[in-house]
């Protein structure tokens, strides 16, 4: 059986961000997003969320590009004099190995970005981190400790074929490149920490190296190559014009991400290739389990309007 996980990253990050994955869910086929407690329209997106109660919402921690949640005084090697959390993924990752008492102003501020998630009742499906920073040893323990104290099943692997990605897509090839062999050090043994810390992750991803351009061209083609099992796609859609992603995210073409999450024809796509639109709570762990009334097969609203009027 072939399972698609259709997430939202950075859900929180801005407003037009927000509005964007809750309009992919009520209109296309995004099934779930991952929520940013530290992100820069972080209670707009809880209250459009809890508006929404079929999408599925993780919890997105974030040490990069973001406003950290404890004030700077508690975590001055984490963030500057206004509290922004840092821009740079690669200088932050010597830090924590060089830098004395930084996990520990770490494990503090992901705990407060969980309890601010907490607070709002939402129950978090999933977790993950921001530029997949759960990767580096040092977060992965804490992240892993976190997830398991609150009962959270599901981590992401951040690690795609780089040469199945090539043979789809060979633009930004450089950059490609370096993101491909700089994840594929990291996870490097990652999904057997995952494993033996007793979480589950989606067999494949799709997002990583084709982050910002995850066009309906893009998504045509990996959709035709999809395996078995479980696989998450996911996207950042959203304005190119709105101020918070011009800034922390100039690269990125959000309006096209938002454009494909829309699809008709990847929509009519998901029927041809017989592929079941899931959530992370409603994914079926063995073959030939069939799922309860609880966890029926999910298709968003758009699917079953076009179902409708088929039948």
């Amino acid at each position: 059986m072939k399972q698609l996980i259709i997430t939202g990253d950075d859900f929180g990050y801005s407003r037009t961000m927000n509005e964007g994955i809750i309009y992919a869910y009520r209109e296309g086929f995004l099934t779930s997003a991952s929520l940013m407690p530290c992100g820069f329209a972080f209670e707009h997106a809880v209250e459009m969320a809890q508006r929404t109660p079929g999408l599925s919402v993780g919890v997105h921690l974030s040490l990069l590009q973001a406003r950290a949640v404890l004030p700077h005084a508690e975590i001055p090697s984490l963030t500057d004099a206004d509290g922004n959390l840092r821009n740079n993924p690669f200088l932050f990752g010597l830090k924590l190995f060089l830098v004395p008492g930084l996990r520990r102003q770490v494990e503090c501020e992901l705990r407060a970005q969980m309890a601010k998630f907490l607070a709002t009742g939402l129950r978090p499906s999933h977790i993950n981190t921001h530029m997949h920073l759960h990767a580096h040893p040092v977060v992965f323990s804490i992240v892993a400790q976190l997830g398991r104290e609150h009962g959270i099943r599901f981590l992401r692997v951040p690690r795609e074929d780089l040469y199945s990605h090539l043979l789809i897509d060979r633009r930004f090839l450089v950059s490609k490149l370096a993101r491909g062999l700089f994840f594929w050090a990291l996870s490097i043994g990652l999904r057997a920490k995952i494993e033996r810390a007793g979480f589950r992750h989606p067999e494949a991803i799709y997002g990583l190296l084709q982050s910002g351009h995850m066009d309906e061209i893009y998504l045509t083609r990996v959709l035709r190559q999809l395996e078995e099992g479980v696989t998450e796609i996911y996207f950042h859609p959203g304005s190119d014009e709105d101020p918070v992603l011009r800034r922390w995210q100039p690269d990125y073409n959000h309006a096209s991400e938002t454009a494909a999450l829309l699809s008709p024809r990847l929509m009519e796509l998901f029927r041809q290739l017989g592929i079941r639109l899931t959530r992370f709570e409603d994914v079926i762990q063995a073959e030939g389990e069939m799922p309860s009334e609880k966890r029926a097969p999910l298709l968003t609203s758009a699917f079953l309007k076009q179902e409708n009027r088929r039948n």
